[in-house]
């Protein structure tokens, strides 16, 4: 299970937001390792989960959907004012979503 600790669903916050991914049941390890019942964070900012075939494939990288393959559980995020999604896929050692997905719930953020 991976979920957003903070900030809570439907904060009001400040920019950069401080953004806090928990996980349990799996342990975090980094990009390239190769560790069963791991995985690294992937944020999806303002965009949907990959579905279908696209879940075979390594996740995107850009400012959509950044990578924290050093095994990071927080990160700084710099978003404009206005309303957000934010949602984390686990990735493996590839970038690859497991099989099922490993994913939080969305949540929505108001940035001022």
């Amino acid at each position: 299970m991976v979920y957003i600790i903070s900030p809570p669903n439907g904060a009001t916050v400040s920019s950069p937001v401080m953004v806090q991914f928990g996980l349990g049941g799996m342990g975090v390890a980094p990009a390239g390792v190769v560790k069963e019942n791991t995985g690294h964070h992937h944020l999806f900012v303002d965009a949907p989960l990959p579905e279908g075939a696209a879940l075979d494939e390594a996740i995107s990288k850009d400012e959509h959907h950044l990578h924290f393959g050093g095994g990071q559980t927080e990160a700084m995020i710099a978003l404009p004012p206005g309303k957000h999604t934010l949602q984390l896929l686990l990735g493996d050692h590839n970038h690859i979503p497991h099989k099922p997905p490993v994913a939080s719930a969305p949540i929505t953020i108001n940035v001022k």
